[in-house]
């Protein structure tokens, strides 16, 4: 069906269909350089964020003392830890 009404509208001339083709080219070139503004702003922001908190990750590792693993040893390995059931998360 489409196909019969476009074989029966007429084309645009060339000196006519040149403007529209032209702007179509404008407007997608626009829209590709916003969306290449837009990432670069988020990458910006993400780059500053990271940063921000890598400083505040160094400062707070020398702030803190380190820990003397050589001690006595845990009385529990994590393993341990994870399979202990508390009373308030067994199912009744």
């Amino acid at each position: 069906m489409s196909g019969v009404i476009l074989g029966e509208l007429p084309a645009l001339p060339l000196h006519t269909a040149g403007k529209y083709v032209a702007g179509a080219y404008v407007v997608l070139f626009a829209l590709v350089l916003i969306y290449v503004a837009i990432m670069a702003v988020r990458l910006s922001r993400i780059e500053r964020e990271l940063g921000e908190l890598s400083e505040l990750s160094e400062r707070s590792h020398s702030e803190t003392p380190e820990l003397d693993r050589s001690a006595s040893p845990p009385s529990q390995t994590v393993a341990d830890q994870q399979n202990v059931r508390h009373p308030e998360s067994t199912p009744a």
